[in-house]
């Protein structure tokens, strides 16, 4: 068989390798079985990794590269003896690879540059011929090979048009490797992602409390279940971790959790929020959608703020709780409603029941099994925990490391009142985790207000006590609507007065709106 059929036919068992180990041998034993090869090697060029033992490092000028001995067959399959690593420009193989020139020899005893010339007379070598493995001018590496007879001029010039595919060969299959590497990289990145999503969306309730773990014990005997749970309690309390958890520890937990905040949406809009609209149901709506309880089927609709409900979409939920069944906006097609509610409000629904805000039949619906989610200011004990965990939480996500929390600091946070509660609390770590800069956390006094009121009613003259409790009052409510004193969701309206003279009463009181605003 002719070199050229034969070199063909290892170029095409080549091709069909990506890997580089794999790659590499198929050149190498290609060699050695079909060109009849006595010893064929493939040499890469790699950073210097072994200079302190390697038997070559004395010849070795420039240590930040050399050639690795990467393949071999034939007489030695070692890819770790004397000549593993070989310095450029020393011996034939780093000449090649430094002159960027292929090597012919018909006569190894002869030349200078292959020095074990007992090892050529023991294995009776008559040629030896390398090429430098070149791919768009940048040197890969070097393929040398002996033979047990000469080589003619015809067969190194067909060698080096094989060193060339060879090239090719090695370009690709690293290229393939990279990206293999990469693609590996961004799968792990995205398994770390989603485990950081699943991690924010878990339920993440920090507290050892009396008052937190009566709430978890009515949370983990009514989760199994399929009743509706109501949780109370003032904003910023995390009613929405506690639904969560009702979410993750149901047999629902395998199927969507959907959240919305009825006081987010606009009236108008409500009920297509909730129950989906057809095309066509309404200026606007230029194509079907989807509701959040077609969203939510077979898992979990959390209902933040329901109170906020107008009285019609009051009446349209009642029904889908009853008869578990709804309507698009725009359509007549009765649907399904496999779904669990959840629903939680800081308002008093009775009261609201009492004004004729809040239907009471819906209300006595809701009120199946109600969960108190405790404020902050009943819960002192767990205010340590809850500092370290977000100072820990925005310290990573900062990229800082603090060595200790300020004893002072504690101090202060655990006499404030925390009118907006566990939202307050982690607005102000946040904050002072950006700002501090050394080794040691901590929190400026002024970004609390001042001491809970039952903390002082002992103290002070009755104004002083009126004026500490209507502070107290005007914080409560910017803490319930994140800091908006105008609007008809402002904490103005909430109070009761015109919203200039909140505003002035704010200035007089020299509350800082900024630190009830979510960040």
């Amino acid at each position: 068989m002719s070199i050229e059929r034969t070199l063909g036919r290892i170029s095409l068992r080549m091709a069909s390798k990506l890997d580089l180990t794999e790659l590499l041998s198929e050149i190498t034993k290609g060699l050695v079985q079909d060109l009849d090869a006595a010893l064929a090697r493939i040499w890469l060029v790699r950073p210097g990794d072994l200079c302190a033992t390697c038997t070559m490092a004395p010849q070795c000028r420039d240590r930040t590269l050399c050639l690795h001995l990467v393949a071999s067959a034939g007489l030695s399959e070692r890819l770790d003896g004397t000549h593993r690593r070989v310095p450029l420009g020393v011996l034939k193989i780093g000449w090649i690879a430094k002159s960027h020139q292929p090597v012919l020899t018909n006569d190894p005893l002869g030349e200078p540059r292959i020095t074990d010339k007992e090892w050529v007379r023991r294995e009776h070598l008559r040629a030896f011929a390398g090429y430098p493995l070149e791919f768009a001018g940048e040197l890969l590496g070097v393929l040398g090979m002996f033979a047990r007879r000469e080589l003619l001029d015809e067969e190194f010039d067909r060698l080096g048009l094989f060193a060339t595919q060879a090239a090719v060969a090695i370009k690709n299959a690293r290229l393939f490797e990279e990206v293999s590497q990469l693609s590996r990289r961004l799968e792990a990145e995205n398994v770390y992602l989603r485990e950081e999503l699943r991690a924010e969306l878990r339920p993440g309730i920090v507290g050892k409390s009396k008052a937190i773990r009566e709430v978890l014990a009515s949370v983990e005997r009514v989760a199994p279940t399929q009743s509706t749970v109501l949780l109370l309690g003032e904003t910023g309390t995390g009613k929405e971790l506690f639904a969560n958890a009702l979410h993750e520890l149901s047999p629902r937990r395998g199927a969507a959790f959907v959240k919305v905040n009825c006081a987010a949406i606009a009236p108008a809009l409500i009920e297509s929020e909730l129950f989906g609209h057809e095309k066509g149901a309404f200026t606007g709506a230029l194509q079907r959608r989807l509701g959040r309880f077609e969203l939510a089927h077979g898992g979990t609709l959390f209902l933040d703020e329901v109170s906020e409900l107008p009285l019609e979409a009051q009446a349209k939920l009642l029904r889908v709780l009853q008869e578990r069944e709804f309507e698009r906006v725009g359509s007549s097609k009765t649907l399904p409603a496999d779904v669990r509610v959840i629903c939680a409000t800081n308002r008093n629904l009775e009261a609201e029941v009492a004004e004729r805000r809040f239907r009471q039949d819906l209300f006595y619906r809701l009120n199946v099994f109600p969960i108190w989610v405790p404020p902050l200011r009943e819960r002192g004990e767990d205010i340590h925990l809850l500092l370290e965990h977000f100072v820990d939480r925005f310290a990573t996500r900062a990229g800082k490391r603090f060595a200790r929390i300020e004893g002072r600091t504690t101090e202060l946070l655990e006499a404030y009142s925390w009118p907006g509660n566990v939202r307050e609390l982690q607005n102000v770590i946040e904050r002072s985790v950006i700002l501090c800069d050394g080794s040691e956390f901590s929190v400026d006094e002024k970004w609390l207000g001042p001491r809970s009121v039952a903390a002082e009613t002992n103290a002070g003259t009755l104004p002083e006590q009126l004026g500490a409790r209507e502070r107290q009052m005007i914080e409560a409510a910017l803490a319930e609507t994140s800091g908006k004193v105008f609007g008809p969701l402002g904490a103005a309206v909430k109070l009761g007065m015109p919203p200039t003279t909140l505003s002035s009463k704010i200035k007089v009181l020299k509350i800082d709106v900024r630190r009830f605003k979510p960040h």
